[in-house]
């Protein structure tokens, strides 16, 4: 909630800064059309026109500042801050629960992530996971070898299917009974 406090204080700073900006390019484009002169109408013509520019961009930034400043923070009691954080308690309740099967860890996993990229060195995975609500978390794992492979078939301890026996078999292994 702090983080939202800052975001939004950092917003009205930036905001800030590019208006001054603007207004200071404004001022520079008045300058130059005022110092032309009458006689020479294409440049005088051109300098007003990116003066005009100038004046509508200064617009719309104050329009944006309005309306961040009418905007007001969000700012949550301490019931409220509690209600929105129980979830987030409950999760490892919800995960280790014995009725939880993978297709429900599956369904918490994918409302916990957003996405996660991968690059790709020499032993290693480089991850970042991009989680819902906007943080991120980096990780390395070790990248498996040629004919590596971490754990059993990913099924149970004996694979009933005929592509799980195909799977041990190339890896020289057998199913266990």
């Amino acid at each position: 909630m702090e983080a939202r406090g800052r975001e939004h204080a950092d917003k009205l700073r930036q905001l800030e800064l590019t208006l001054e900006r603007a207004r200071y390019e404004a001022t520079r484009a008045r300058r130059r059309y005022e110092a032309v002169e009458p006689d020479n109408r294409l440049v005088a013509g051109e300098l007003e026109r990116r003066w005009n520019e100038r004046l509508v961009a200064v617009r719309e930034l104050e329009g944006e500042r309005d309306t961040l400043l009418a905007t007001p923070e969000m700012t949550l009691s301490d019931i409220d801050r509690d209600r929105l954080l129980a979830p987030g308690s409950e999760l490892k309740r919800a995960w280790e629960s014995p009725g939880a099967t993978a297709a429900t860890r599956n369904r918490i996993i994918r409302s916990l992530i957003n996405e996660i990229v991968v690059r790709i060195r020499d032993e290693v995975l480089d991850l970042i996971v991009h989680w819902h609500g906007g943080d991120h978390t980096a990780l390395q794992v070790r990248r498996n070898r040629t004919g590596e492979h971490r754990g059993g078939c990913g099924r149970s301890r004996s694979c009933p299917r005929a592509s799980d026996a195909r799977q041990h078999h190339r890896r020289g292994s057998q199913p266990r009974q």
